[in-house]
């Protein structure tokens, strides 16, 4: 399991994408594998309080039926790898996309 603080997290967002954005932060799904990011869920008309609320911890499968899964975080099986300490709680997240390849959903 990896822990970071939410400022450690960012930090490694903006180190692998070269952005200080969250929403362009390229997070993947434990369940599915789909890379995702952010500006995939704005674009399907989200307000940027709703995709933060969903980011990292919902598959856009859920929202965009052709594309990933229905996984949740939310669920009774564990299977994420990365948690952030946010304001004194615990956040599960779904891990940053690491490949050399950077496959988007929307470029």
């Amino acid at each position: 399991m990896k822990k970071y603080t939410i400022e450690e997290w960012k930090e490694e967002g903006k180190n692998l994408f070269g952005k200080d954005n969250i929403l362009d932060f390229i997070l993947v799904c434990p369940n599915c594998k789909t890379p995702q990011k952010g500006k995939d869920l704005e674009s399907l008309g989200m307000d940027k309080e709703k995709v933060l609320s969903y980011l990292g911890f919902s598959c856009i499968g859920r929202f965009k039926k052709v594309v990933g899964c229905d996984w949740t975080l939310g669920g009774l099986f564990r299977i994420h790898e990365v948690e952030i300490e946010v304001d004194g709680h615990t956040r599960m997240v779904f891990d940053f996309y690491r490949s050399e390849e950077r496959v988007l959903l929307d470029p």
